[in-house]
């Protein structure tokens, strides 16, 4: 997207206008940033605490709370060093790149002390052309939380400059109106799953104008952004030219970086903050009359960030499993992941497992498979108490029972999903997250046949993995095995990250061994879908035949 990705620069010269000791007072400021401070060394990690309100006209803009926690994901990714895309940083600045040991956390305290998600949502038509008239309409102590607006679109008052804003903030600055003190953002800027369409880099982007980065390009090539280490660039970046060197004063002279967050390429090309920008931003964070009070202590206690505290607040129930596809008579560790306050009692309930009940913690079920099926799906549900209130979570079919050496098919099995739900007992739904988004049989689209199982990866969160999970095979009398079935998906515009895995598990899906990856070009039928796609045509459906010859005589 060509043209003005970031309203910074203009908000910028707006500002100094009205303020004119701004740049003075800067400069001052940047005076003071220790630049040879030793990097990465520090081990201390600075937490900001967030508030996202959502802005929005109508619910296609009401982005999830999934979508929003998923944005900050992301944030501490880039902010960590820890994205997944590093090593594509090239090797002259992999010695620059930087873990600015900044991370932002959702608040778990409103300003009146009251237990909240951090997550205000507020119908409005002014998220269509938002600027600061948005702020207006909710904003928490700009001294306490980092304001974030999420809109429909974006345009500037009295802007001349041409191109689509994709956000806005604006730099620490004592001397400033702290009244517009925040990002705005797009909802489509905002995360990478539900209606985000990119890596989520724009918040980084954002998130570094303020805590006081300025863009690279900054007045040319002989100008620039206060930071040594990131090479004079005449001009925004676009696109993901490797080859740009558009300023030759540098010494010695490097091309431009344009994995640079701060700067305007794509971002599947953007992937550092450099050691100089690091410095600021947390100079900006260890200065009180800046960001410092964000920081502090006091606030992490305010907003209800500081690790460990006690909370106002019932607990949220939520818990895990280290397995759930077992065979017959399989301990198994459930682990308590429950969150907002603490909990001081647990209510378990397993039935079809020993014990059927328990209040520890985290307590080891042992199942058995007492009707003798092949195949038993058993519920699983925990509650959790504190002094403020109860909370339940409850899922269905969470556990998948088999009985080894006793199969529904011997040597030949086909399933088109035409006459029974899932999960049932041909197929077991694996959904770990316990969240809405997992396997479902759908009648709107089919290779042939009325049905298909679809998974709404469209809405997922990056890394989760949901899983369709078969019946036990016999094949000990075949002469040859071969898996085949047809798919169809698409990708998001600027993602390639989705993968489809087959494996097979001889051991009651304690173990798997992966017999066939498919992804990128391999596995869409359809590229850069902005939203939630669905074949239209039997072209649109792939088949992948997986040979497993190897397992004749097993059970996988």
């Amino acid at each position: 997207m060509f043209g003005q990705k970031c309203g910074h620069d203009v908000l910028e010269e707006e500002v100094k206008r009205l303020y004119p000791n701004l740049s003075a007072d800067e400069a001052e400021f940047i005076s003071t940033v220790n630049f040879d401070a030793p990097h990465n060394t520090e081990a201390v990690v600075h937490t900001i605490p967030v508030v996202v309100h959502i802005i929005y006209d109508t619910q296609s803009d009401n982005i999830s709370d999934k979508q929003v926690r998923d944005a900050i994901i992301g944030l501490n990714e880039d902010y960590r060093r820890l994205n997944a895309d590093t090593s594509n940083t090239r090797s002259i600045f992999q010695g620059v790149a930087a873990d600015c040991e900044i991370e932002f956390q959702l608040a778990k305290l409103d300003p009146q002390g009251n237990c909240t998600t951090a997550i205000t949502r507020t119908q409005s038509a002014l998220s269509v052309g938002a600027n600061n008239n948005v702020k207006g309409l909710i904003s928490w102590p700009n001294s306490k939380y980092l304001n974030i607006w999420v809109v429909n679109s974006i345009t500037l008052s009295g802007s001349s400059s041409t191109g689509t804003v994709l956000g806005y903030a604006y730099k620490p600055n004592p001397g400033q109106n702290t009244t517009y003190d925040g990002i705005v953002i797009r909802h489509d800027r905002m995360g990478r799953i539900g209606t985000g369409t990119s890596l989520g880099r724009t918040l980084t982007h954002e998130a570094g104008h303020y805590l006081g980065l300025d863009h690279p390009f900054k007045g040319g090539c002989f100008a620039g952004d206060n930071c040594a280490d990131t090479p004079p660039v005449l001009e925004a970046s676009y696109g993901c030219n490797t080859n740009a060197n558009t300023c030759s004063n540098d010494s010695p002279n490097k091309p431009d970086m344009i994995e640079n967050y701060m700067d305007y390429a794509d971002d599947n090309c953007v992937n550092l903050f450099t050691d100089d920008q690091r410095a600021i931003m947390r100079s900006n964070l260890a200065n009180v009359a800046r960001r410092g009070y964000l920081i502090s202590a006091t606030n992490a206690q305010t907003t209800g960030i500081e690790p460990g505290m006690a909370l106002p607040c019932a607990p949220q129930a939520n818990f895990k499993a280290n397995q759930t596809v077992i065979c017959n008579g399989t301990t198994v560790q459930f682990t308590d992941m429950s969150t907002s306050g603490n909990a001081t009692n647990w209510s378990w309930y397993f039935p079809g497992g020993t014990p059927s009940t328990s209040t520890a913690q985290n307590p080891t079920v042992t199942y058995s498979n007492a009707s003798g099926k092949t195949f038993k799906n058993y519920d699983v549900g925990l509650t959790v108490t504190n002094a403020i209130g109860t909370t339940q979570s409850y899922i269905d079919g969470y556990m998948s029972v088999h009985m080894p050496n006793s199969t529904i098919w011997a040597n030949n099995f086909n399933s088109g999903f035409e006459f029974n739900t899932i999960p049932n007992g041909t197929w077991h739904v694996e959904n770990s997250e316990g969240d809405n988004i997992k396997w479902e049989r759908n009648s709107f689209n089919s290779f042939e046949g009325d049905f298909s199982v679809k998974l709404d990866n469209y809405n997922n969160e990056p890394d989760n993995t949901d899983a369709l999970v078969t019946n036990f095979i016999n094949v000990n009398r075949a002469a040859a095995m071969n898996f085949s079935f047809r798919y169809a998906v698409a990708s998001k515009p600027g993602f390639a990250m989705d993968k489809l895995n087959v494996s097979v598990s001889q051991d009651c899906g304690e173990t798997w061994e992966s017999v066939r990856t498919l992804l990128g070009p391999l596995l869409y039928a359809a590229t850069n879908k902005p939203n939630p796609w669905n074949p239209t045509s039997s072209s649109n459906w792939r088949k992948v035949t997986v040979g497993l010859d190897d397992y004749i005589g097993n059970q996988p």
